[in-house]
């Protein structure tokens, strides 16, 4: 039960900060971009917010396999 809550926090807070960072680079979108990564994506990467999108994408994750373990575990 208490490895599930952590993950429940995890998540949330992986998702508050990722929403959070996509929230600041579409404010401010570039003005030229390429078109593989995308336009939000090229400004998230010059603003120098990609490491902490990575780190909440990645929280967010852990968030969400921590509550998956603990649901299929007798």
């Amino acid at each position: 039960m208490k490895r599930a809550l952590i993950g429940g926090f995890l998540a949330l807070i992986g998702t508050i900060w990722g929403l959070a960072v996509l929230n600041s680079a579409s404010n401010n979108l570039t003005g030229s971009w390429s078109t593989p990564p995308g336009r939000l994506l090229t400004t998230v990467a010059e603003q120098g917010t990609a490491f902490i999108l990575v780190c909440a994408l990645l929280l967010l994750a852990l968030g969400l396999v921590m509550m998956g373990i603990e649901y299929f575990r007798k």
